[in-house]
């Protein structure tokens, strides 16, 4: 396993049009674990619950977390780290006119990290792996589909072959590398 990362230019001082480019990585996720697929990755851990108990006890801290962040605490995980609120508000002429039900427009909740999770960059089993940006992968589907349809449709029926991604040890040309 490995951390994916893509590469842009992008200006040094994003608000001065001037400053100097480089070239700076960007982390990218190959998929989305849903709730159930992440309880099954517990339970191959060896945990004797089963995934429906994980499922459980998972979707109770979440609704058990809301329910006291809504009730002012911060809340501490330990080595997950703490969950807090901070508000976005609009100032009042004074405190007598401050009403929070008017003046207070957002409730974010913003996670604290412990010093486990505070830069992974130092992991000892850490990797790096190139890839495209999740745009210039879809675009390179895109392009990819449309060659093979191209090949098709200029085999005009020949009997062309329905072996599969067998490419012979040649490079795969939707592959990027950089």
């Amino acid at each position: 396993m490995a951390i994916k990362y893509s590469l842009g230019a992008h200006l040094t001082k994003p608000n001065d049009k001037s400053s100097e480019m480089k070239v700076y990585p960007f982390a990218q996720y190959t998929d989305l674990m849903n709730l159930n697929e992440f309880a099954r990755h517990i339970q191959s851990h060896g945990s004797p619950f089963t995934r429906d108990v994980i499922i459980g006890v998972l979707t109770a801290a979440v609704d058990c977390l809301r329910e006291q962040l809504v009730a002012g605490k911060k809340v501490n995980f330990g080595e997950m780290g703490a969950f807090y609120v901070s508000l976005r508000s609009e100032g009042a002429e004074s405190a007598e006119a401050f009403d929070p039900n008017v003046h207070i427009k957002h409730v974010y909740v913003h996670w604290e990290r412990s010093e486990y999770f505070a830069d992974l960059k130092g992991d000892p089993d850490i990797k790096w792996e190139y890839t495209l940006t999740h745009k210039a992968m879809a675009e390179a589907k895109k392009l990819q589909k449309q060659e093979v349809n191209q090949s098709l449709a200029g085999s005009s029926g020949s009997g062309g072959s329905d072996t599969g991604g067998n490419n012979g040890g040649q490079a795969d040309p939707g592959d990027v590398t950089p």
